[in-house]
């Protein structure tokens, strides 16, 4: 703190509002239900590989899939083997409606927020990304610029000079 003080250009870090570590917890928490959701995918393929039960990637009909190729190959496929994939598969539907349900939340809140409406009419950038730019950010005015504000989110490269 005292090489702060003694630093007359020491830029502090705005401090978040409660409806900005709301917005952003929830997209946290989003975030962590994706991870989750993609390495529960991912360990049905792998458990039906195993078997010579080919899935193509991607989270898209996953669940369907999974639940219809055990019973259509019916070489010596064990009745446990069957109750897990239908054990894991209802876990990757509950993680999937727990991603929607947040996402509706996170639009909820985005509706009523100006900035991250005002964010979304850029092209490429949606409603998620908007409510996540503007929840961080926060007061776009205590940066000096645009390059300020672009080197913050880490947009350029560092300097090394």
């Amino acid at each position: 703190m005292c090489e702060a003080i003694t630093r007359p250009n020491m830029r502090f870090v705005p401090l978040k509002t409660q409806a900005q570590q709301t917005v952003l917890s929830l997209h946290r928490a989003r975030a962590g239900l994706v991870k989750s959701r993609t390495a529960l995918a991912n360990q049905i393929r792998g458990l039906l590989g195993e078997f010579g039960i080919v899935l193509p990637q991607g989270i898209q009909l996953r669940g369907q899939r999974a639940m219809a190729a055990p019973s259509i190959r019916d070489d010596g496929h064990s009745q446990p083997f069957r109750a897990l994939i239908q054990m894991l598969v209802e876990h990757l539907r509950e993680l999937g409606s727990k991603v929607a349900e947040l996402k509706g939340r996170i639009r909820a809140i985005h509706r009523t927020d100006a900035p991250g409406r005002l964010l979304e009419t850029i092209p490429g950038i949606g409603p998620l990304t908007a409510s996540a730019l503007a929840a961080s950010i926060g007061n776009a005015g205590s940066f000096r610029s645009g390059r300020e504000l672009a080197a913050w989110l880490g947009l350029v490269p560092r300097q090394h000079s």
